[in-house]
């Protein structure tokens, strides 16, 4: 690598100008002469305008020399100036900036306690900077300038309930300001640096309207030869050249970019930074070095990616994540500011080593880079505040834009928690429950807040805390009933399914038992029909094969007969259930009719006859079990007309059928009776009791 060609950069980066880089301040030469007419004629002045138009730059490097040079001819050349910001305490800063040597500090023994006696003597009342001023006894020619930069942090600072009286401390500041400036008797000048969007804030405070309205300075924005001038002069200044295509280039870039200013000078002093690295001796600043530094676009990003990556392991790359997070707000005002913060109070915040913080600050503030305040020439301590350099740093950086978007995630979700604790412990509200609680476990597990993190918002971070412990508590119990209550029911329904299956084993094993004894029943029941049936059949037969032994014979058959009536008997009073059944039964009528002709009843063998023949008609068609017409009559001399006109012709067949099949055997035994009536009575045998 080759010598830098110029060891100076006369850019700053998106830091703004200090008072003493007067010298490398351009482009803003009218604007300063309207500041020093405004500020003679009007003790107030406010100087507002858009994020990144350079209100503190024109303060800082334009206004504050061009008085201590004497361009203010009626004030004089000789002022004490005191540059403060409102912060968290804006009295305390006040009385920090006020106790300066240079303004109205103290040295030797009395200067320990100077900023306690300035603080108290702020405090007295609303005539407190005319009381210090008088106290410090300057000389008569001498002028006091209170600059208050970024004071749209009082607004923020107005906001905060977790601060005492913050509120009142608000007003009271702005009540010194005012009153300092409408005092004739000290020379007191004020100067205020606000953006223009929180113009509106400033109705909440008595009288700063129409202060404001009457000193108000808007910043225009820089014209395309003041940006030319701004973009040569330092070039100039520090003895180096710049391509005029590079210039046009700039020009072009800058278009209508909010922050066009600080990303100007942070462009130029990379473009600067690689010149004096890579570039050749006598070669002006050109295209080929500002491409590659990443151009107006992105140079701030890949430059701070490159800080970020400088900070090394995983716990330095966290401490930045949290440090750069703790430094931003966008929840108070969603349009985002700045929050300065101590060493101290960082490490705090973070968790982290005070060692730890101001390693990781230095990364990112090292010279070339400037992303954090204060200089590199400041030395760090646990009381230094650090801050941004500029808001342009959080519109412009992407992993800044993340953070700083879960940071404002995880302060809503803190708060919401704090609400909802302090309404537990009034009894308005009752334990977080699902997706509430898990929303809140799972935020305290990744962000794990700590008490110093949360006082800038809330007071209330122990409560909060056990109010979350005892959400999941009440959860984990009212988990762990429902568990064993389903745990119950799942032990009762398992019981009651066993139970059940072995019911239905016990009837499944009955019911085939059952089925078993009933199919041996019915086998025993056909046997036994069919050799009651045989007997019959065989007794009918035998008729004609008795002898001289005829009467008790005669006597033997009609006890089988009786004996075999009460079976059938029996078998008919069954209710039938299928077509099976009915069958049967209507054979057994027809076995009664037999038997019943055979002891000489024809009434009963004509009535069995009939409960055959309906039986054997039910089941010839199932869909009519009665005929139209009146039953079938049936004479003693054996016609059994059937006057039926049945609507199938099918079904007819088979009933016809099945009545001439009892007809003929009604026939055939009437026949038979009366061939053993004549054999008898040629004999001389009574047949009293027989067929």
């Amino acid at each position: 690598m080759m010598a830098p060609l110029s060891p100076v950069n006369p850019f700053p980066g998106i830091r703004p100008f200090e008072a003493d880089e007067d010298h490398l301040f351009f482009g803003r030469e009218k604007e300063i002469g309207d500041l020093l007419r405004r500020l003679g004629s009007h003790r107030f002045l406010s100087v507002t305008g858009t994020s990144g138009c350079g209100k503190s730059s024109l303060v800082r490097s334009g206004l504050i020399p061009a008085l201590h040079s004497g361009s203010m001819v009626k004030a004089g050349s000789s002022w004490r100036i005191a540059v403060m910001r409102p912060g968290e305490d804006p009295i305390g800063h006040l009385a920090a900036a006020l106790d300066h040597p240079e303004v109205l500090g103290q040295e030797g023994p009395l200067a320990t306690t100077s900023r306690v006696l300035l603080e108290a003597t702020l405090r007295r009342g609303s005539l407190g900077i005319v009381d210090a001023v008088r106290h410090a006894r300057l000389l008569p020619y001498e002028n006091v300038l209170v600059v208050v930069d970024q004071f749209e942090e009082l607004f923020r600072f107005r906001r905060r309930s977790n601060i005492e009286q913050s509120r009142d401390d608000a007003v009271a500041f702005v009540k010194l300001l005012l009153e300092a400036t409408k005092q004739k008797t000290c020379p007191l000048y004020v100067v205020l640096t606000m953006r223009s969007d929180f113009i509106g804030d400033c109705m909440r405070y008595p009288g700063l309207p129409e202060a404001v309205n009457d000193g108000q300075y808007l910043v225009p924005r820089m014209t395309r030869d003041g940006l030319r001038l701004a973009i040569t002069g330092p070039v100039a200044v520090a003895g180096g050249e710049i391509a005029p295509r590079l210039v046009l280039r700039l020009l072009n870039d800058v278009g209508d970019n909010q922050d066009e200013l600080p990303l100007l000078q942070h462009v130029l002093m990379r473009t600067w930074d690689h010149w004096s690295r890579h570039g050749q001796p006598g070669a002006p600043l050109d295209l080929v070095n500002y491409e590659a530094v990443g151009t107006l676009k992105n140079a701030l990003s890949i430059h701070a990616e490159e800080a970020y990556e400088e900070t090394g392991s995983d716990r330095g790359k966290r401490g930045a994540a949290r440090i750069f997070s703790a430094l931003t707000d966008t929840f108070s005002d969603p349009r985002g500011v700045r929050r300065p913060t101590s060493v101290a109070d960082l490490g705090a915040i973070c968790e982290l080593p005070a060692a730890d913080v101001m390693r990781v600050v230095e990364v990112f503030r090292r010279p070339g880079r400037s992303f954090l305040m204060p200089p590199a020439s400041v030395p760090l301590g646990p009381d230094v505040i650090v801050d941004l350099s500029h808001e342009s740093l959080m519109r412009c950086w992407a992993r800044l834009i993340t953070w700083a978007q879960q940071e404002r995630a995880s302060t809503a979700m803190y708060v919401r928690l704090s609400r909802e604790a302090t309404w537990h412990e009034e009894g308005t509200a009752g334990l977080w429950d699902d997706p509430e609680l898990e929303l809140g476990l799972r935020w305290r597990q990744e962000n794990r807040p700590t008490a110093a993190w949360a006082r800038r918002y809330s007071d209330m971070f122990d409560r909060a805390m056990q109010f979350l412990d005892r959400s999941e508590q009440h959860r984990d119990r009212l988990r762990a009933e429902k568990r064993s209550a389903r745990l119950r029911r799942l032990v009762f329904a398992r019981s009651l399914a066993a139970l059940l299956l072995v019911v239905c084993l016990v009837i499944g094993w009955l019911y085939r038992v059952a089925r078993r004894e009933g199919d041996r029943a019915e086998r025993n029941l056909g046997l036994a029909t069919e050799a009651v049936g045989q007997l019959l059949v065989a007794t009918d037969r035998n008729q004609k094969s008795v002898g001289a032994d005829v009467p008790e014979m005669e006597q033997f058959r009609r006890e089988l007969l009786e004996r075999a009536k009460p079976f059938y008997g029996e078998f008919i009073a069954q209710q039938p259930d299928n077509e099976k059944l009915v069958t049967e039964m209507g054979a057994a009528h027809f076995r009664l009719g037999e038997i019943s002709r055979m002891l000489d009843s024809p009434q009963e063998a004509e009535k069995e006859y009939r409960a055959s023949t309906a039986a054997s008609c039910s089941v010839a068609s199932p869909s009519r079990t009665t005929p139209r017409s009146a039953p079938p009559t049936l004479t003693f001399a054996g016609r059994l007309p059937c006057s039926n006109r049945w609507p199938s012709r099918r079904g007819s067949c088979r009933r016809r059928r099945s009545w001439r099949a009892s007809t003929t055997t009604w026939r055939s035994s009437c026949r038979k009776a009366r061939k053993t009536r004549r054999r008898c009575s040629r004999r001389g045998t009574s047949t009293s009791g027989r067929f």
